[in-house]
């Protein structure tokens, strides 16, 4: 039962890995997956009136359109439907249904360049969007209209929830304007499923490796590295693998657990290095959830391609209720001709949202759709809805920054460079720069990790 890589993880970052080292030549590898599925995040399910349209409950983006791989090779199978939808838009609040953008957008690309210049003073600590916010607007109130007071901050607040998914009360406002990268080219929707992007990195690995080097339903729980010259892994199960080399894609948000008794807790040996076990409890994680409305007919404006909802409070305390907080609708039916509406979400209204029925869920969301229909509401026939924050295998989304903790470039870096030269980290959220916690930040991982392994076998061949 010994490989030369175990691969923790068949995500993105984990197929990637196993596909380079494969073309490579090393083929005696093994992936070990703890789910029934393939994918990790990435998770596609077809619409009932469409089945060539998919609602996607993971990535739903190919970001950095210019500099993706995973797009160019989208295009060049010709496999992958995509649209851009960053067409007309309308700003939608509770008291009116399409808020005038130009009057307050000025203020917001402005709120961006004082936060920049608020933290370049190394006296200043970090603080949260929302403070940061209020001390601009108290500082140039006497220069600003109502209408920019009023609607500013919480398309500010719209933006920050919607990208981390965490309320901009606890979001790093460092983080959100210091290190915040700009995305390189434009960002296309994929309409059919990120399951096909996905198929394409799987094909790179032959149907016989498909079947016997990966292990569905296998939870690693001990990870034993104290032998310089191979690691062990043990499962749940009771099996024992051991291999040269160990790459662990598992979401940060199960590697930081150290409560033993947990059902998902992996145990090291010896313990991890200090340089890690102190920066995992750094590794914050958001709940970006998704809700998705499936009609009979369409009773929106079919050429918006996104409606941005202002919320009207600022605070997201108690039970979720209409208006409570900003969303983020993706119209369905400027994009694919199919009558739906997929909901961004955040915390704490898509932890709730979990717990909800589709008729209470619908509850929360007709008033807004209501806000800018153009004939008669109907009641959607389907509800779906993501799961994340209750999959013990997730418990989240992705990565957010919060007030206080390491920077993400820092958190990055150490997690780029393993426990050792044998034992690896791959995932969205080991990569740094605008990739980070995209699905092609977990290709670039992976990529990253079969060079080393493959550079380091070269180098200890050759001594």
């Amino acid at each position: 039962m010994h490989y030369s890589v175990i691969i923790i993880g068949a995500g993105m970052a984990g197929i990637k890995t196993a596909g380079d080292l494969y073309k490579a030549g090393e083929k005696n590898t093994l992936i070990l997956e703890a789910r029934d599925r393939l994918g990790g995040r990435l998770k596609s399910e077809k619409a009932t009136l469409n089945p060539e349209v998919s609602y996607d409950f993971g990535a739903l983006w190919f970001h950095d359109g210019l500099q993706n791989p995973l797009f160019e090779k989208a295009k060049k199978l010709g496999n992958v439907n995509y649209f851009y939808d960053d067409g007309k838009y309308v700003y939608v609040s509770e008291d009116c249904k399409e808020v005038p953008a130009w009057d307050y957008e000025r203020i917001i690309k402005d709120i961006d360049t004082f936060g920049q210049m608020y933290f370049q003073d190394p006296n200043h600590e970090d603080i949260s969007v929302r403070e940061l916010c209020s001390i601009y607007l108290e500082k140039h109130k006497s220069e600003l209209t109502e209408t920019q007071l009023k609607y500013a901050q919480q398309v500010v607040r719209l933006w920050l929830e919607l990208w981390d998914g965490i309320l901009w009360e606890y979001a790093s406002a460092k983080h959100a304007f210091l290190w915040g990268v700009e995305h390189v080219g434009r960002n296309a929707y994929v309409k059919n499923g990120y399951r096909t992007v996905y198929q394409n990195e799987l094909d790179e690995l032959p149907q016989k490796y498909q079947k016997h080097n990966i292990l569905l339903n296998t939870q690693v729980t001990h990870i034993d590295y104290s032998d310089k010259s191979n690691v062990t892994v043990t499962t749940s199960a009771g099996a024992v693998f051991t291999a040269d080399y160990l790459v662990v894609t598992a979401p940060m948000s199960v590697l930081r657990i150290d409560d033993a008794s947990d059902a998902q807790f992996i145990r090291w040996s010896p313990p991890l290095p200090a340089r890690i076990a102190n920066m995992m409890p750094e590794c914050e994680y958001g709940s970006l959830g998704k809700v998705v409305f499936e009609f009979e007919r369409c009773f929106w404006p079919e050429d918006v391609h996104r409606f941005y909802v202002l919320a009207s409070e600022l605070s997201a305390e108690g039970s979720a209720r209409p208006w409570q907080n900003p969303t983020l609708i993706v119209n369905y039916k400027a994009m694919s001709n199919v009558p739906s509406l997929v909901c961004l979400t955040q915390d704490p209204v898509s932890k709730q949202i979990e717990r909800m029925s589709p008729n209470e869920i619908w509850q929360l969301f007709e008033p807004i759709i209501s806000q800018f229909a153009t004939g008669k509401v109907e009641k959607p026939f389907n509800v779906l809805k993501t799961e994340w924050n209750n999959d013990p295998w997730i418990r989240g989304s992705y990565s957010a920054g919060r007030v206080g903790t390491q920077m993400t470039d820092d958190i990055c870096a150490v997690m780029a460079n393993g426990v050792s030269n044998r034992v690896r980290f791959a995932g969205a959220e080991t990569m740094e720069g605008p990739s980070n916690g995209c699905a092609h930040g977990a290709f670039y991982s992976g990529e990253r990790e079969a060079r080393f392994i493959l550079k380091h076998k070269k180098v200890n061949a050759k001594i």
